[in-house]
This record gives C-alpha cells, structure tokens and sequence, in this order.
C-alpha cells in the first residue's frame, strides 16, 4: 500500500474534490459518525484510491468525502491506517497526501485516547501541544517521491513543532465559542497494538506526556514536511493502567466516540465559521 502524490490524478472520482476546500479532517476511532446528516458533495471510498486500500479495523470505514459542514466545505477522513496493521509510513501518512493534492492548506486529526493522567477525564477534549514518539520516531521513515510534487515546504520544516500554534489557537477559541470544554496537554504515540502497560503508562506520563494514542503521529510528521499546517484533537476515552484497573476495550472506545463526535461537530462548526471555512 504505497501512497504516490502523482497518481492520485489517475483517479477520476476525486477530481470533484480538487480545489473544493481549504481544510481536511481525519477522523479518528468511533468519531466517523460525524459524517452521517452531513450533506456529501462527493465521496470516494478508501479501496479505489491510489495508494490507499480497505481499512481493516472497526470503527474506520474508509473513505474520504467532500462535506459541507456550518455552510463551509471540508475534506472528512472516515478512518485511517495505523502502524500496527502493517501499514508502512507513506500508507500512514496517506490522508495528508491526498488532503495536499486536494488543495487543503490545513489539517486536524482526531483520534481517541487513554489519560495518563487524572488531570484529564474521560469523554473530553484534549488538544495535543506536542507529541512525543514513544519509544521511538526511528521507523518512520518516508520515501521521497510521495512528496515530490509538494511546493509549501520551506526546507527548514525538521526543526519546526509537528502541531500549528495558530490553528490550535483557533481550534481553542472555537471550542470556548461553541461552549465545549476542551484540555491541553502533550500526546504519546505508540505502535500498538496492544493498549499500554501500567509500567509503559507511568514512563510516558514521567517524560512528560498527558494522553496515549496508536495514532496521528504519522499524519502530523507527514503534514510538518510538506507544509500542511497541522493540529491534533484526542478524545478521551478511558484511564490507562496507571490509574485505572478496568481493563481498556475497543467497542467501549468506539460507544463513546458517539458522544466525541456530536461535541466535535459543534466545535467544527464554530472554527469553520471563525476562519469564513478555511
């Protein structure tokens, strides 16, 4: 599953979304429910897309569809790959490269996550500040040819943050306008598949980390290099081990990406509306 900038112009059902809007979503485990009553201008599935292929883990249908969203048009990822499905970094990165193709000058991903801390409660918001890779970014190594076709880059991106400040502030005064209470904090990436260990628990909250996911790192890495401005929501689904001994399941992750998505919908609304849907 090699994503290729050049080939998605081979497929003709995304020409309708080339040009149509300034700003992807990827949504995240449970929180795809977002798309259902939106009105879908075009929509392609994951597997007839160059590049990509069908997603294999629940709550992530794959497929990318042009929505409209507050009266503003945006680019909704239903799903992505992860790491521990076998996926290879430019399969992980695919949605950021298509979003680039597709003009989106910015991208959010979402995905759910565990607390580290009891700072942070389940079923709320966190907008990630930073990310720390853990145990290692060492394996996330792109080719170079999916981001050939890229012009925003400014060949300095390595030493800039992996989330925008500016689209995470408008994201914060967003939530403040549509009254959703949202955390800061930094998330912790892991490959998974496995949730993590009390012990891989405590270690990522002593380096500083407030929430766990097997997802986005990728995408954010991937958004840094060519230029995409980029941020990350996470919600909170559970405690990890550290501090909870309830045992973490997915169709519990996925029940309360239900409620994750209404809230994140109102929170849309508001920053489409701030930024006139860009």
């Amino acid at each position: 599953m090699r994503s290729s900038w050049n080939t998605y112009s081979t497929c003709e059902e995304l020409r309708a979304i080339r040009g149509a809007a300034a700003c992807a979503i990827v949504l995240g485990s449970g929180l795809s429910k977002l798309a259902r009553g939106l009105e879908s201008l075009a929509r392609v599935p994951y597997a007839r897309i160059p590049g990509f292929g069908r997603t294999s883990v629940e709550g992530h249908p794959g497929f990318v569809s042009l929505c409209r969203l507050a009266g503003a048009p945006v680019l909704l990822f239903a799903g992505r790959y992860h790491a521990y499905e076998g996926a290879g970094p430019d399969a992980l990165a695919s949605p950021v490269l298509l979003a680039e193709y597709a003009g989106c000058s910015s991208i959010i991903v979402t995905q759910a996550a565990g607390s580290l801390t009891r700072r942070i409660q389940p079923r709320t918001w966190m907008l990630a500040t930073d990310v720390i890779p853990f145990p290692s970014r060492s394996g996330l190594r792109f080719n170079r040819e999916p981001f050939s076709g890229a012009s925003r880059g400014t060949g300095r991106s390595r030493a800039a943050p992996v989330v925008s400040k500016e689209l995470s502030a408008a994201l914060r005064r967003s939530a403040r306008a549509a009254r959703i209470p949202v955390a800061e904090g930094v998330l912790c990436w892991t490959s998974g598949p496995t949730y993590e260990t009390a012990a891989e628990a405590r270690a990522g909250a002593l380096m500083g980390a407030d929430a766990a996911t097997m997802s986005s790192y990728p995408e954010l890495l991937a958004a840094r290099r060519i230029g995409i401005e980029a941020a990350c929501m996470s919600w909170i689904t559970n405690h990890t081990a550290n501090i909870s001994e309830s045992r973490t399941a997915h169709a519990e992750v996925l029940d309360s990406g239900g409620e994750g998505a209404r809230s994140l919908r109102k929170l849309l609304a508001a920053f489409l509306s701030e930024r006139g849907g860009a």
